[in-house]
C-alpha cells in the first residue's frame, strides 16, 4: 500500500477541507507526496474526480481554504472532468485516495 508522505494531522486538515467543501466526490493524491520522492516542501498533488467540471465558485473555495490553512506547502488541485487523457493517464499510474465518494 502506497503512503501520503505528509503527518497525520496535515492529512486531518487535507480531509476537514475537502470535507467541507466537496464532501461527496472522491479525491485522490498523487505525484512525488504519493511516489515517495517528496522534498520537505513539496506541494501536495490533489485530483478531484469529477463528470462535469467543479464550479468556479467551489474551486476557487478550495484553493482558499488551502492557502489559509496551516499546512507548510502549497495544495495543488486539478479537476478530473477538466484532464487531457495523456495526463490522466500519468495521475492513474500511481495515486493514493484521500478521500472516497459518498
Amino acid at each position: 500500500m502506497r503512503a501520503l508522505t505528509i503527518t497525520n494531522e496535515e492529512l486531518a486538515i487535507v480531509k476537514q477541507i475537502l470535507q467541507t467543501h466537496i464532501p461527496n466526490l472522491e479525491v485522490w493524491a498523487f505525484g512525488s507526496r504519493v511516489k515517495g520522492n517528496a522534498k520537505p516542501y513539496s506541494d501536495l498533488d490533489l485530483a478531484v474526480i469529477t463528470k462535469e467540471p467543479l464550479s468556479l465558485q467551489t474551486h476557487a473555495d478550495l484553493v482558499d481554504a488551502f492557502s489559509e490553512s496551516d499546512l507548510p506547502w502549497k495544495v495543488d488541485i486539478v479537476d478530473w472532468a477538466l484532464l487531457t487523457e495523456n495526463f490522466k493517464h500519468v495521475v492513474q499510474s500511481q495515486y493514493m485516495v484521500v478521500q472516497s465518494r459518498k
